[in-house]
């Protein structure tokens, strides 16, 4: 897969991607330690972070010259495990971290590999369905942040775009319920056939959530309250 240039302001692009981790934390019921990583000359460079741990954990990979994240940047194709003591392919690393669970979902813009953002976590059993939705509403989205990366005022919309999608991820999670059961599909089917109705309507994501809602249940579906975090200077966790 293609990995194209980065935008000429770096720094504005990677204010933007700390910003959308910082929402997108907000919203993973699960408090996972999150990072967001960059391709580098050698392995990745890690520009945001929830938690240190989770840049030391991608510095680890990036040292070795293998691990979750570097394989999903290779393959463009999400990674997961949520047994990592018994997972037979990072063997050293699973050892070298503690870590039971983890995904790493690759970053696109238009079909083009941009990066990864990866889940780590000390327990077992994966993620909630919660937080994997919010894991790909937000890659989605960083996915617009790099085509608008030279507008550093339409960055910001774009974050703000990504609040109102996690605030309204309950209709989303009804919606997929729905279509699950309808289509006899998995989740992340389901989130698929959503993400294209809403690309060729050019209809927002959770618009396309609250009708089929509404359809079956005769109501319109109720909003998530979402609480802003305190202000603080966004950066390295």
């Amino acid at each position: 897969m293609n990995r194209p240039s980065l935008p000429a302001n770096i720094e504005e692009f990677e204010r933007a991607l700390a910003e959308c981790l910082t929402i997108a934390t907000r919203a993973m019921p699960d408090s996972p330690m999150v990072s967001i990583a960059l391709p580098a000359e050698q392995g990745l460079r890690t520009v945001a972070c929830s938690h240190a741990r989770a840049e030391l954990l991608d510095e680890l990979q990036s040292t070795a010259g293998h691990g979750p994240c570097l394989d999903a940047l290779d393959s463009g194709e999400p990674v997961t495990a949520t047994d990592l003591g018994a997972d037979s392919r990072w063997r050293r690393f699973a050892a070298e971290s503690g870590l039971l669970s983890l995904h790493s979902e690759p970053l696109k813009s238009e079909g083009r590999l941009l990066g990864v953002l990866t889940l780590y976590s000390g327990r077992g059993g994966g993620f909630s369905e919660e937080t994997r939705v919010a894991v790909r509403v937000t890659a989605d989205h960083i996915g617009v942040v790099f085509r608008t990366a030279v507008d550093a005022a339409r960055m910001r919309e774009v974050a703000a775009q990504l609040k109102e999608a996690l605030t309204t991820r309950a209709i989303i999670d009804q919606a997929l319920g729905i279509v699950m059961a309808q289509r006899r599909c998995t989740s992340h089917q389901a989130f698929e056939m959503l993400r294209h109705a809403s690309q060729d309507r050019n209809v927002k994501l959770h618009q396309i959530a609250a009708t089929i809602v509404e359809k079956v249940t005769g109501e319109p579906p109720q909003r998530s309250r979402f609480e802003d975090p305190p202000p603080r200077e966004v950066g390295w966790a």
